[in-house]
């Protein structure tokens, strides 16, 4: 009897292991499928070329490129582009969150006031980011932070 349930636990592990590694390919095709299009990711504007003193690799290999953002107050980040999907990691510091004009290529702006009071002060936020297309990025005033710059983690797709 021991047997039998030994080999039903193995099969039922493999089975979740079959199951994992098939929905990790068809969501790494629809992530790849974001990054295939490329009229609205000019050459020459990635973020790390069209903006290297605010965007940094710090890692990079075939799959994914790390990048530090570092971005000063009373500062604009010329227009670029993030052409993969990604996760952007930033420190919660507390306080007061940094005014922002998001800037598009059609000349829109949207304005995104900052707030008296972070959510979760002294922790990590994690939020996933399509690609975006052209942007700049002004910040208008920003707390006084001792934190570690934001990290963008890209997912790269087959250009």
């Amino acid at each position: 009897m021991k047997n039998q349930k030994g080999l039903f636990d193995t099969r039922r592990r493999a089975l979740c292991v079959v199951l994992v590694a098939s929905c990790f390919v068809l969501f790494a095709k629809h992530f790849c499928a974001y990054g295939q299009d490329k009229s609205d990711f000019p050459d020459g504007y990635d973020a790390v070329q069209a903006a290297p003193k605010s965007h940094t690799v710090i890692f990079e290999n075939a799959f994914v490129r790390v990048l530090e953002v570092k971005v000063s107050p009373g500062t604009t980040v010329p227009m670029h582009h993030h052409r993969w999907p990604s996760l952007l990691l930033s420190w919660d510091a507390g306080g007061k969150t940094p005014h922002i004009h998001y800037r598009r290529q059609d000349g829109s702006v949207q304005d995104i006031p900052s707030t008296d009071e972070a959510i979760h002060p002294g922790a990590w936020s994690v939020e996933w980011m399509k690609p975006e297309p052209m942007h700049a990025v002004e910040i208008l005033e920003a707390p006084d932070s001792n934190g570690p710059p934001d990290l963008r983690i890209e997912i790269k797709c087959r250009p």
